[in-house]
């Protein structure tokens, strides 16, 4: 009883060393379908119909291979022949096929001949798959006027419709003909124009690749050239117009300095901020905020929302303190202290990036923002001054939302909060005008827009 344990478990073993699976479309068939022999493998062609082909006129001397109105192949076994598509003929051999209970296992490179598939084999199995465009990437970036999404494939795929989404601004793109190699395919954008981009395998031969774009398109057109997609996307917010991004310090649970009388720094800079886009809401300038109610964003995801949107110009409002004399009045304006080595480091740890390229990248991109930085600044000054503002300084700092802005960026400390004048004047709301109207006429000399 022993020896015979043995050799069964040897058996077993010889079976899960040399015996290879077979699939259809990547999905296992049962070992009842096939049959190995003389190291071939043949397949009960009737379970092409698990791919949706139909066979039909089974019989010892032939039987018809059909998908769709696509494809046809009529084989003769007893004759050695095949008629694919009713134009061509290819020569078969009798070692092909294996006629058992009234029908035909066949060949599995034979039969992916016969009906069109791809056929591959490696350690893993045997494989027999529709012979699809495979999904090799998808990018979308912006392009002067306009967004663009390219689609990129191994072959051109049989046809694509393009829909546009009910619930979000975007489209629905369903591809024919194509696969994923993966599961799945997302990439998030978070730009201004490009939230997301989602494929997935709808069906067998069908992927579906969602669009979800951050704003309102206008219109779309398409090119299909060299196995690729190409969607051009006009939006109706215009691409020319410059971007400036207000960061309102503080929020929620950070309330930031405090007033004597109990003002909140986080309360003044959001006014501030939310009345500087109204006054500028007319004007050719889009202007978005790190925040828009009270709640606390990070300093280094304040830096990426800009950078998301391709900002232009960036302004973090602040209010100042000094409670050992609440005399002491006047605004400050900060531009960030650089230097390439320290500035190297810091977004090396910061974003994770050890290519140095990319590295050198964005050092060459915050030295070249300097500069401009500086001048928004000196501008401030100016309509602080013409205010009748006390002004304190600009000077260079390492706030870390100046720090990790691509863009030109100033740091701007309104006033303080401990003097009282100071405070009064936020809370009867006519410093909240005075300050928006200093941010925005500087915005509209920076870009030089009437």
């Amino acid at each position: 009883m022993k020896k015979i344990l043995i050799i069964f478990l040897f058996l077993l073993l010889l079976t899960s060393l040399f015996s290879k699976n077979l699939y259809l479309q990547w999905k296992k068939v049962d070992k009842n379908y096939y049959i190995e022999k003389n190291d071939t493998v043949f397949l009960n062609v009737s379970s092409l119909e698990k791919l949706e082909y139909n066979i039909m006129g089974m019989s010892e001397n032939m039987f018809i291979i059909k998908f769709d109105d696509t494809w046809s192949s009529v084989v003769f076994p007893k004759s050695k022949i095949a008629i694919i598509n009713s134009s061509e003929s290819i020569i078969l051999s009798s070692n092909d096929f294996i006629y058992i209970n009234g029908t035909y296992y066949v060949n599995i490179k034979t039969l992916a001949t016969l009906s069109n598939l791809e056929y591959f084999e490696n350690s893993n199995g045997y494989y027999l798959n529709y012979k699809l465009a495979k999904l090799k990437s998808i990018d979308g970036f912006l392009m002067n006027d306009k967004l663009r999404v390219i689609m990129e494939f191994s072959k051109q795929p049989e046809k694509y419709e393009i829909y546009s989404l009910t619930s979000v601004p975007g489209y629905l793109i369903k591809v024919y003909g194509v696969e994923i190699p993966d599961v799945s395919f997302s990439k998030d954008f978070n730009n201004r124009f490009l939230s997301r981009i989602k494929a997935m395998q709808h069906s067998t031969k069908e992927i579906w690749v969602t669009i979800i774009l951050g704003g309102e398109p206008k219109k779309y057109t398409e090119i299909l050239e060299n196995g690729r997609i190409i969607i051009d996307i006009e939006m109706k917010e215009d691409f020319t117009k410059p971007v400036v991004v207000l960061d309102p310090g503080h929020g929620a649970f950070d309330p930031g300095t405090l007033g004597f009388l109990g003002t909140k720094e986080k309360d003044v800079s959001l006014k501030v901020a939310l009345k500087t886009k109204e006054l500028l809401k007319n004007k050719d300038i889009n202007i978005y905020l790190t925040r828009d109610t009270d709640k606390f964003v990070e300093l280094y995801d304040r830096a990426k929302i800009s950078n998301d949107l391709h900002a232009d110009l960036f302004i973090s409002i602040h209010l100042n303190s000094y409670l050992e004399n609440r005399n002491t009045r006047g605004s400050e304006i900060y531009y960030f202290s650089f230097s390439d080595d320290a500035y190297a480091r810091k977004i090396a740890r910061k974003e994770n990036i050890d290519n140095e390229d990319i590295i050198e990248s964005r050092v060459i991109e915050k030295k070249n923002s300097i500069p401009e930085s500086k001048e928004m600044a000196s501008i401030l000054q100016k309509y602080i001054k013409e205010n009748k503002i006390p002004f304190r300084s600009i000077k260079a700092a390492e706030f870390a939302v100046l720090a990790y802005t691509k863009c030109p960026a100033v740091l701007f400390e309104l006033e303080f909060l401990s003097n009282p004048i100071v405070e009064m004047n936020f809370k009867t709301g006519s410093y909240i005008d005075l300050f928006a109207k200093i941010i925005a006429n500087s915005i509209l000399e920076y870009f030089d827009i009437k």
